[in-house]
């Protein structure tokens, strides 16, 4: 569990970074350029990880979801990087923050990609106040 703990904050530290280099980026390139450069240099370097760990067995199935993947992922970035120089990094990561966990709790209670329902009181309680924090940043 601790190693979940680690990488989680690991990927939160990342976003933070994440989202200001690709503010600045943003402003010299274009949203597009910046999408295009950024997306690459990630598929290159998931790429060479993946190839080397692993043999992975390619179906129509897997590759379809890693394509749909990626458009998420250019969507996501090229969200971000505007939303960030135009409101700020703060107030884009409180909103992509927030809406990231309302869908999850409404993908993980209708249990669209294969796991059973798994949303509870606590869990529901947890993202409103979690939601209540990024008004909070939004606003003031």
């Amino acid at each position: 569990m601790k190693a979940v703990v680690l990488l989680a904050v690991l990927a939160g530290l990342c976003v933070a970074v994440q989202t200001n280099l690709t503010a600045a980026a943003q402003r010299a390139l274009g949203a597009p350029v910046l999408v295009a450069i950024s997306g690459l240099c990630t598929s290159l370097t998931a790429l060479v990880v993946a190839l080397s760990i692993a043999r992975p067995e390619f179906t129509g199935r897997a590759v379809g979801y890693a394509v749909a993947s990626g458009v998420l992922g250019a969507v996501i970035v090229g969200a971000i990087a505007i939303a960030a120089a135009q409101g700020g990094v703060a107030r884009a990561l409180s909103l992509v923050i927030a809406s990231q966990l309302v869908f999850g709790l409404i993908l993980d209670a209708s249990g669209v990609f294969g796991d059973g329902p798994d949303v509870g009181l606590l869990k529901v309680v947890g993202v409103a106040l979690i939601i209540a924090g990024g008004v909070l940043v939004i606003r003031f």
